[in-house]
């Protein structure tokens, strides 16, 4: 986490390896914190295996649970799960600092909205609790509020309160699980420290939403400031003229590596923005649709052998359904034409002699044992794009252990939508290029990006 003042050594460092912005070398390279790991706020020794399982269910139920079910009936959740506080439940977070003098923070990434958003006080409510490092802007040398004009359709007059400015551009962004946060368009410098906790680059003037209102359900979970947009979102209506959400802003491309979501103690898992991020491997065209990124499939593989899937599946997937890459969802989402293949191909492959357990809903498919165990040698499977490229899926994304003793299919039949989660993009460098408009997927070590 950036420190709230900087030494002069620190600045020299600065002033000597910073690199200009409009460089076609730049680039920031930045830990991303898993929601579970030993490197979180919010990590919890103490916490089993069935109660996090719990909570990701319950945290998928809340995302997507109105596309899963055929029937439109509620989905039963049959893991007791603990209270899920947060708006979209994403499971990464971002470590940077805001302001002058900074204020440490820390957002959810978030690749399905394109603000950068932290809370402001006096807010209402605050959506932090316990271990907060609340923004007061009014304290900051650098913070400066989007002036109205005739072009922002979102101006507004406040009376009294905070902040005292008569006239400022407003925000209002929502959620698709009913949350919504709202304030004031500004600019302020944000602060970011290599993930390699080496050198500190400040970049000015970054567009963002000073937030002082959140609605819905509760609100983002404790130690957790705002959210981190990573959706391209330049020429939206809703951005005053001339201003760009933070990916635009450092270049036209963003890359994150993800190790083990198994392993809580895993240091390598990082964010790069700019325009030197590493956009390595084959590539697949990337649209924007809804506020989502989303993908063209054209089969689904088991052991390199493709599935018996008709092609006109895949069709109906591209013309009239999406499938989205989502960096808060940890299971991946099927429509019901290629998950019954897939379910029908796992049964009939490695787990016949095994014991068939009730599943909690909406998984499907459960066995006695351990992925770790039971699941090797269990063929890969292969998830394949429009332009030929595949994302590899070994046993720990296919499989899922959601208590000591029983793992799952983590592949969820859904009606209406599909979603590549982060358990079957762990391994992999993810590259999006917001120029071309393609991702791109590279199997490797994120240790060796880093720096």
């Amino acid at each position: 986490m950036a420190p709230t003042t900087l030494s002069p050594l620190v600045i020299t460092l600065f002033i000597l390896f910073s690199i200009s912005l409009n460089s076609h070398c730049f680039k920031i390279t930045t830990q991303l914190i898993h929601r579970d790991s030993y490197f979180s706020p919010l990590f919890n020794a103490t916490e089993t295996t069935a109660d996090r399982a719990a909570r990701i269910i319950e945290a998928t139920l809340a995302r997507y649970g109105h596309h899963l079910n055929e029937d439109d009936k509620p989905l039963a959740v049959d893991i007791k799960a603990p209270g899920i506080w947060g708006i979209k439940h994403n499971i990464f977070y971002v470590n940077f600092s805001i302001g002058d003098p900074p204020v440490p923070q820390l957002a959810l990434m978030d690749t399905g909205s394109d603000l950068l958003w932290v809370d402001c006080p006096p807010c209402s409510p605050c959506s932090t609790s316990s271990g907060a490092t609340y923004f007061y802007s009014f304290n900051s040398k650098t913070y400066s509020p989007f002036p109205c004009t005739d072009d922002c359709e979102k101006c507004t007059r406040r009376k009294g309160g905070w902040p005292w400015s008569p006239k400022h551009c407003m925000y209002r962004i929502d959620y698709m699980d009913g949350h919504s946060s709202e304030g004031i368009y500004a600019t302020e410098q944000l602060t970011f420290r290599t993930s390699n906790n080496g050198f500190v680059t400040t970049i000015p003037k970054v567009f963002f939403g000073c937030s002082s209102k959140q609605t819905g359900p509760g609100g983002l979970e404790p130690h957790v400031n705002g959210i981190l947009g990573l959706m391209a979102g330049a020429g939206d209506e809703d951005f005053p003229d001339g201003q760009f959400p933070l990916v635009t802003r450092l270049g036209t491309s963003f890359s994150y590596c993800v190790g083990s979501l198994s392993d809580r103690y895993y240091p390598h898992n990082h964010l790069s923005f700019g325009l030197a991020v590493d956009l390595i491997g084959g590539s697949t065209p990337l649209y924007l649709q809804d506020g989502s990124y989303f993908v063209h499939l054209s089969g689904i593989s088991f052991g390199g052998k493709m599935l018996d899937i008709k092609k006109e599946v895949f069709t109906e997937m591209a013309l009239r359904k999406k499938i989205e890459m989502d960096s808060g969802s940890e299971l991946f989402l099927l429509y019901t034409e290629a998950f019954d293949a897939v379910k029908a191909k796992v049964e009939i492959m490695a787990f016949w002699e095994l014991t068939r357990v009730s599943p909690p809903s909406p998984l499907e498919l459960c066995y006695k044992g351990t992925v770790d165990r039971e699941g090797r040698g269990f063929p890969v499977m292969g998830i394949h794009f429009v332009g030929g490229v595949e994302l590899v899926v070994n046993r720990f994304g296919m499989f899922w252990q959601v208590t000591d003793d029983v793992f799952c299919l983590a592949v969820v039949r859904s009606k209406d939508v599909s979603v590549i989660g982060m358990m079957a993009q762990q391994g992999y460098n993810v590259g999006y290029d917001l120029k071309a408009m393609t991702v791109s997927f590279q199997k490797m070590d994120c240790q060796l990006l880093e720096g």
